[in-house]
């Protein structure tokens, strides 16, 4: 009955939704944003989201050049990467919606695209969901967590439980902006703490809106193996490219 009053929106671009049952994001956004998200190469880095470019084999088909001699050090850890889309427009701009908008049905289309895109991905699904955890700084000022909303509509779709408070931010470090990426691991490092020891026959997904070095992730990930994680999967909307 609301629907025949007051048609659908799309999130993204507000347009009207005139097919919302078409498949499983069309209740969220019209066909012309759903088109950009088809079609476009998903060929990632499995460790890291970086997109491998039009001849992958040149990375050794899975991962970067980054991430292809750290992977070979640490075979008794299993990690994979999901990522949905690089962060470019309009998808950043979508990302800022969510941050600093309010856009709270942005957050439940990111969810869902980024619960779509893990069961695509052909990796083990995780058994539960971690929200990398934001300042208290920052959740008074936005009164929400995007990560914990993206975690949550995810969780929803692939099914699984999602725990907000089993990793925390203990403090609050400089500005990343202007940082590379071994300033930004230097300056997180020790910021992330697990909660409560992690069971090691549990595969963990960590998620984020964007990967942006990966130094925020990995310093979760460092968090989630010192308290016992094994398999953890990361799981992001977007991943900045090279």
């Amino acid at each position: 009955m609301g629907d025949a009053v007051l048609p659908r929106r799309c999130v993204a671009c507000h347009a009207g939704i005139k097919n919302p049952h078409a498949n499983q994001l069309a209740r969220f956004a019209c066909c012309a944003c759903i088109h950009l998200l088809e079609g476009m190469s998903n060929v990632r880095c499995r460790r890291c989201g970086l997109t491998l470019g039009p001849r992958p084999q040149a990375f050794g088909w899975t991962h970067c050049r980054h991430c292809k001699p750290e992977v070979a050090g640490n075979v008794d850890q299993q990690s994979g990467c999901v990522v949905c889309c690089d962060y470019t427009a309009p998808f950043d701009q979508w990302i800022a919606q969510l941050k600093y908008g309010k856009a709270h049905g942005l957050g439940a289309f990111m969810g869902t695209w980024l619960g779509l895109n893990t069961q695509k991905a052909g990796c083990a699904l995780p058994d539960l969901l971690i929200p990398v955890p934001g300042s208290q700084e920052k959740l008074k000022q936005r009164g929400y967590n995007q990560a914990a909303l993206i975690a949550k509509h995810a969780g929803r779709h692939i099914q699984r439980p999602v725990y907000t408070d089993w990793l925390v931010k203990t403090g609050e470090a400089r500005a990343q902006a202007e940082l590379g990426r071994g300033e930004r691991l230097h300056n997180l490092r020790g910021l992330f703490r697990a909660t409560r020891p992690m069971p090691a026959g549990l595969r963990i997904g960590l998620v984020d809106d964007v990967i942006t070095t990966g130094a925020t992730l990995q310093s979760c990930e460092a968090a989630l193996r010192k308290a016992g994680a094994k398999s953890i999967l990361l799981m992001a909307v977007c991943r900045t490219p090279e």
